[in-house]
């Protein structure tokens, strides 16, 4: 079981060290006589209307265009470490997404996410197209914690919204050129104006590629040397429509394609004998793989956003906004991390996912802007069909294939009452109706040709209902000091798990529980500390379990566990002196399983296959997957005055992050021993902000950690993915 380490007290005392001295050494560098420059202030629409974001009675990190452009946020792993609680792991193209301890280990394209992403207010289904976001971004917001009331279905962790632009008033432009090792380099520009007097438009485009992957592969025959490399081709257009001053109309579209590579990551050889010597030579080195497969990774992502802003009156807006996406995506992947393949041979999986959204928010703000309300409805449409082709050698191919249709919607009101000038009241619910469909086969093609059926085509059918509530108390310390009290509810739904001879239903997971916390600046606006403090029980988790059925082994998904989630997280931001700013944001918590009985997959060579037999065991007490009990990042940022010649601006950070474990047997192979990252930024532009130029160095240490790990039960070893090594590069802006 893991403990608070040594490392994790020192940075989390370090995180308090720096908040508890902070406001004294503002108040010393602040003028007596004149206002300093403050901490910049950030209008978030988290709640569905714009506000500032210390009104909102929530945790949210909040990172505008400024500060992403700076920190090189090209990503959502580049996101870790800017918010306090978040966590990211990548598994064969599957963003595995942790806030609060709260996570998915589900990577089938047929699964749910536990946080809830949208951009421009859509909702993306995928957690293999998250990374799809990031082009032409002006903000992104993340919530911690349950968002159940305003974003409904899988929203337990809680919820990613990135902000795009929208179309300039002016007509401008910007070209942007950038290099790096690993033979990166890549090109990104946007026009955007006025057409007239009513229209509006704004057009993106984006090429960046990595011809040499992070991972060398090590045997000679393989028809790669290098794995994990990318190419990224993309654009976005935007048109905005306002027929007259109350109303506004826009439509936009993107595209991307994107081709790269990746390979199960062998960290130790096989528990069986015979697969261990045959699959000699492996490597467990990190970035080095032995493979004979020609690895692919290759997606397709196109969106349709239509979005109606109606002021109906002074106090009373409608907004509509209509989403269509279509997801494909290709992979093939080395299955035993070998040069021979003994055992296992590509695994070839195909999705295509199609979805539709459709929301109306309906804001009014009442009394004389005493009550501000919220009234919505949501609908969710969506197909996936994935095949899945796994090579046996020594039995043939086994063939998977799921069609599924999803369909939700849901009807959600959200209040805010201020009872006096000081004191708020919050009451908000939803109710969602989800209904699943699957259709499931499975079939093996042996080494001979012949086709053995195990499960013919086969239809299950699921409906789930829930109310996700949220009440809370906000109240005005004093001008700029906020303290608020929530409790909520969040859910993620359902879904099917096929057991290789029948198709089986799991049930949504369930969390409820509060949050307390404190928003507050003062020294003249020159500190903005921000602390929360949460408590959650989480059950009916959604978990795999190793078994072995027919002779063929599996992983069933089931809800098997309960958990119990609090901690305390805290985010400083702080103009030490009107050129050097300092931020912090760090998290300590404690995630564990208050009851999990599961089969040990340590043990898993004939020991599941039957009641009998199997080797069993209570995982309570261990920690949740992917949950760290700290993280602290510290970041300082300088900026030099160089006269009528412009300004640079320097920022260094450091990610400091504690154990995380993949497994509930808190296995030491798979997991990631506490570990730091180290960044730096350089950016320099004149008074005029006509050019831009930037340089970067990422992980400068060249650390090696695990971004996710797992039992492979069917090579019957422990493998997984890890994270990027050092990596540099430069780039230059031209504005217009």
């Amino acid at each position: 079981m893991k403990k608070l380490t040594k490392k994790g007290l020192l940075a989390a005392a370090s995180m308090v060290s720096l908040i508890a001295t902070a406001p004294h050494a503002m108040a010393q560098a602040a003028p007596n006589d004149t206002a300093a420059t403050g901490v910049e202030e950030i209008v978030v629409t988290a709640q569905k209307r714009s506000e500032n974001l210390q009104d909102v009675p929530a945790s949210i990190t909040a990172l505008n265009e400024k500060a992403l452009e700076l920190r090189q946020i090209g990503s959502l792993s580049d996101l870790q470490g800017q918010v306090p609680s978040l966590v990211v792991g990548n598994l064969f193209g599957t963003n595995l997404i942790t806030l609060r301890g709260i996570s998915t280990g589900l990577t089938s394209g047929t699964d749910d996410p536990s946080v809830a992403t949208h951009v421009n207010g859509a909702y993306q289904p995928r957690s293999r197209s998250i990374d799809v976001a990031m082009v032409d971004l002006e903000r992104v917001e993340v919530l911690a914690g349950p968002q159940g009331t305003l974003y409904g279905r899988n929203a337990t962790g809680g919820a990613v919204n990135y902000v795009l632009r929208g179309p300039s008033d002016e007509l401008e432009g910007e070209l942007t050129g950038r290099v790096g090792n690993y033979e990166r380099y890549g090109v990104s520009g946007s026009v955007s104006g006025p057409l007239g007097d009513k229209v509006g438009i704004r057009v993106t485009g984006l090429y960046d590629n990595q011809r040499k992957g992070f991972t060398r592969v090590l045997n000679a025959n393989a028809p790669k040397d290098r794995l994990e490399e990318y190419r990224v081709i993309g654009g976005r257009a935007i048109v905005e429509f306002k027929p007259t001053e109350r109303l506004t109309v826009s439509l936009e579209g993107m595209a991307l394609n994107t081709k790269s590579s990746t390979a199960f990551f062998p960290f130790a050889p096989s528990l069986d004998p015979a697969i261990r010597a045959a699959s000699n030579p492996q490597s467990y080195e990190a970035h080095e793989v032995y493979t004979d497969v020609d690895a692919k990774l290759n997606s397709e992502y196109y969106q349709g956003i239509g979005t109606i802003n109606w002021e109906i009156s002074d106090n009373v807006s409608l907004k509509s906004i209509s989403a269509y996406q279509d997801y494909n995506q290709l992979m093939v992947i080395d299955s035993d991390g070998s040069a021979t393949a003994p055992f296992r041979g590509p695994t070839v999986q195909v999705t295509d996912s199609k979805t539709f959204t459709q929301e109306f928010n309906l804001n009014a703000s009442l009394l004389d802007d005493r009550l501000k309300s919220l009234v919505g409805f949501f609908y969710f449409y969506d197909d996936v069909d994935l095949t899945t082709n796994l090579q046996i050698f020594s039995t043939g191919t086994l063939g998977f294939h799921t069609f599924q249709k999803a369909r939700s919607y849901s009807f959600f009101t959200d209040h805010t009452f201020s009872v006096t000038d000081n004191i708020r009241l919050i009451a908000g619910l939803r109710y969602n109706h989800d209904k699943k469909t699957a259709l499931q086969s499975f079939a093996i093609t042996l080494a001979n040709g012949t086709v053995v059926t195990v499960l013919p085509p086969t239809t299950s059918d699921v409906a789930f209902d829930s109310w996700t509530p949220r009440v809370g108390v906000q109240i005005d310390l004093a001008p700029d000091v906020m303290a608020y009290a929530t409790y909520s509810k969040g859910f993620k739904s359902g879904g099917f798990a096929s057991n290789v001879t029948a198709v089986n239903p799991y049930e949504p997971e369930k969390i409820e529980g509060g949050e307390v916390g404190i928003k507050s600046e003062f020294a003249d606006g020159r500190v903005r500390l921000n602390v929360a403090g949460y408590y959650y029980d989480y059950s009916d988790l959604q978990v795999q379990s190793a078994a072995l059925v027919n002779g063929v082994s599996v992983f069933r998904v089931r809800n098997a566990a309960t958990s119990r989630i609090y901690g305390v997280e805290a985010q400083l931001q702080a103009v030490i002196a009107d050129n050097l700013r300092l931020d912090v944001a760090g998290m300590l918590q404690s995630a564990k399983y208050t009851d999990f009985t599961t089969c040990n997959n340590t043990a898993f060579l004939g020991a599941c296959g039957s009641a009998a037999t199997s080797t069993l065991v209570n995982v309570k007490g261990n920690w949740l997957n992917r949950a760290p009990d700290y993280t602290v990042n510290v970041g300082l940022e300088y900026d030099l005055d160089v006269g009528t010649a412009g300004k640079v601006t320097f920022r260094a950070e450091s990610f400091f992050s504690g154990r995380v474990f993949y497994d509930e047997f808190a296995t030491p192979l798979l997991s990631q021993k506490p570990y730091s990252l180290q960044n730096a930024f350089i950016s320099y532009s004149p008074d005029d902000e006509s050019f831009t130029l930037r340089a970067f160095i990422k992980n400068i240490g060249n650390t090696d950690y695990k971004t996710s790990a797992f039992f492979q039960t069917s090579a019957f070893q422990q493998t997984g993915t890890w994270g990027a090594p050092r990596t540099f590069g430069a780039e230059a802006t031209v504005r217009f």
